[in-house]
C-alpha cells in the first residue's frame, strides 16, 4: 500500500494519535472571520429575496396578473416583527392562564355548581313573582 500511494509513511503513531497529528484545525479569529462572512452573505442573499418576492407581489407582470405570495411570514420591519412575537407571546400566556381545570372531574363540578346556582336564582324569583301576586289589591278605579 506504501507503494500505491494509499498510505503516509511521513505520518507518526496509528489511530487515534496518527489521526491527531493529521487534523488540521482553523484558529479562533479565522474562523470566526470566515462564519462572519458566510452569514453575512446568507443575510444580503435573504434580503434579495425578500425584496424580490415583494416586487413580484406588488406589481403585475406583461399579462397584468399579480404573483400571490404568503405575506404573512414576512414582516416590512423589525418592529413589526418584534410586536407580532409580543402578541402571540401575551395570547400564549393568556391561554396558559384560561387553563383553570386541569382534571375533567373539575370541569363536572363546576357545570354542576353553576347549574345549582341557576336553580337557586330561578326559585328565588319564583318566590318573589308569587309575593308580588300575593300582594296585589284590586282597585277598579
Amino acid at each position: 500500500w506504501v507503494s500505491q500511494g494509499l498510505v503516509s509513511t511521513q505520518s507518526t503513531g496509528v489511530g487515534l494519535k496518527r489521526w491527531v497529528s493529521e487534523v488540521q484545525y482553523p484558529d479562533e479569529a479565522s474562523l470566526r472571520r470566515e462564519c462572519e462572512q458566510y452569514m453575512n452573505e446568507f443575510n444580503e442573499r435573504e434580503k434579495l429575496k425578500i425584496q424580490h418576492e415583494k416586487e413580484m407581489a406588488e406589481n403585475p407582470d406583461e399579462d397584468g396578473w399579480i404573483m400571490v405570495t404568503k405575506s404573512s411570514k414576512y414582516c416590512a420591519s423589525e418592529e413589526q416583527a418584534v410586536e407580532r412575537k409580543r402578541q402571540y407571546d401575551e395570547k400564549m400566556n393568556k391561554k396558559k392562564k384560561e387553563i383553570l381545570h386541569l382534571y375533567s372531574f373539575q370541569d363536572r363540578e363546576k357545570r354542576k355548581q353553576s347549574i345549582a346556582e341557576l336553580k337557586q336564582k330561578f326559585q328565588e324569583d319564583k318566590d318573589k313573582i308569587a309575593k308580588m301576586k300575593a300582594a296585589r289589591v284590586f282597585k277598579p278605579y
